[in-house]
């Protein structure tokens, strides 16, 4: 597995070692990061209380992990000839996870790391002796003009030669980047679109999965409910929202917004693997929640105004929120809602001799939320039929042990969860 340091990784690997125990071997490749040895990594990575669980279960359940140090931007993974051999002697089941998830990366190294990665991946996987499933993790946000997406392979956005020669002439230049990748949110999803193309095309015998997750937040069920270990997603828009500094979205209040539980995608990619094999053409399954079982920004304000009323520790008071359709009005309202009442603020801090500290608060709240404009303006469809059809297909047992259904998700339930992990298991940015 590739990613297993990251969010939706720790997840999988937790799940997996847990829920799976006549698994043998997992083989990780992790890399060396700012100084930090893949051994280092790997033992603080099982110290997060995601792990505690697995740790009373199953004492001894490192003997299954072996580490397999390596890196996607490299040539040949950065795996050693020796790694190599066992990869293909050892393993039936790729996971491929590992990617740059910063949205607006440089075209170049979103390529080489996304791209790149991916192809190399499935390279190796093609040599594996056993393989039984290359199970890829792209985002249900990869194909930009499809505001109902359905559960299956989309043609490319460009040809991976076309992409090469336009990353040697203008790789650098982001206005022609931008224009370069057209309607796609970022660099991230271009990359993660090529890949998937790439994959439906090229994957030869090699039973193939793309799980298309949405905007991913905290467990929902376990093996923590609310567990969630970084500021990527919508964590932030969500913590600012709730803190009351965030008062003006550009889009609709009726707008769909597509969340979807970690431990959901993680059992989705579990028993997808299962079901590869039965398949010539790639599959794809969506883990989304929009087209079954949908929520709106509306319900998420309000359920975060209903908390912050009774616990009554809303720090910004009289939390509101304050739609617009256009450009012009969000920085009208942003100035007069957000802006003026932080700069009055500053100023009776100023007076009182205390150090400002609010408008410092509002403009770093403000770069998140015109990060994710994208989502608030745009409403999606985001179909799950395969996803919901495969859970039903398993036995009671195993749906009980691995919900991805996403009709099964009691919004304002889970989105207390959701925002009590945030104050829990994140570091807050210091507000006040």
């Amino acid at each position: 597995m590739t990613g297993g340091t990251g969010f939706l990784g720790k997840v999988y690997m937790e799940k997996l070692l847990y829920s799976c125990p006549k698994l043998d071997k997992l083989y990780l490749l992790i890399r060396e990061k700012k100084g930090v040895s893949a051994d280092k990594r790997i033992a603080d990575l099982f110290e997060n209380p995601l792990f505690k669980r697995l740790k009373s279960s199953n004492p001894d359940f490192m003997k299954k992990v072996v580490l397999v140090p390596g890196d996607l931007g490299l040539p040949n993974l950065g795996i050693s000839p020796s790694d190599e051999q066992t990869l293909i002697d050892k393993v039936s089941v790729v996971y491929h996870a590992g990617a740059t998830v910063r949205f607006y990366e440089p075209l170049p190294v979103s390529i080489n790391i996304n791209f790149d990665g991916t192809r190399k991946m499935l390279e190796l996987s093609q040599r594996m002796k056993n393989i039984e499933a290359f199970v890829y993790v792209s985002t249900a946000f990869a194909q930009a003009n499809a505001k109902v997406l359905v559960e299956t392979a989309y043609p490319s956005p460009a040809k991976v030669e076309d992409v090469y020669k336009f990353i040697e002439e203008h790789g650098h230049d982001k206005h022609a980047v931008k224009k370069f990748i057209g309607s796609h949110f970022g660099t991230y999803a271009f990359a993660k679109a090529l890949s998937e193309a790439y994959i439906a095309k090229n994957h030869g015998k090699v039973p193939a999965v793309i799980i298309r997750p949405s905007a991913v937040t905290a467990t929902k069920d376990g093996p923590v409910k609310g567990w969630l270990d970084n500021w990527f997603g919508a964590s932030g828009i969500l913590y600012y929202i709730n803190e009351g500094v965030i008062r003006v979205l550009h889009g609709h209040g009726n707008h769909t917004v597509d969340f979807i539980p970690v431990d959901y995608v993680s059992n989705l990619c579990i028993i997808s693997a299962l079901r590869a094999k039965e398949s010539n053409e790639v599959q794809v399954y969506n883990s989304t929640s929009t087209s079954d079982n949908p929520v709106n920004w509306d319900t998420i304000f309000n359920t975060m105004k209903e908390e912050k009323t009774l616990s009554g520790k809303n720090k910004f008071p009289y939390l509101s929120m304050t739609y617009v359709d256009s450009k012009l009005a969000l920085q009208l309202g942003t100035f007069f809602l957000q802006i003026t009442p932080a700069v009055l603020a500053d100023l009776w801090l100023k007076i009182k001799g205390k150090d400002p500290k609010y408008l410092k608060v509002v403009t770093q709240a403000l770069t998140i939320r015109n990060a994710y404009d994208y989502f608030t303006t745009n409403n999606f469809i985001l179909r799950s039929d395969r996803t919901r059809e495969l859970h039903s297909s398993l036995s009671p047992e195993d749906r009980e042990e691995f919900p991805c259904d996403p009709t099964q998700i009691r919004w304002p339930e889970y989105l207390k969860d959701n925002m009590n992990g945030i104050y829990k298991y994140l570091k807050a940015p210091k507000i006040l």
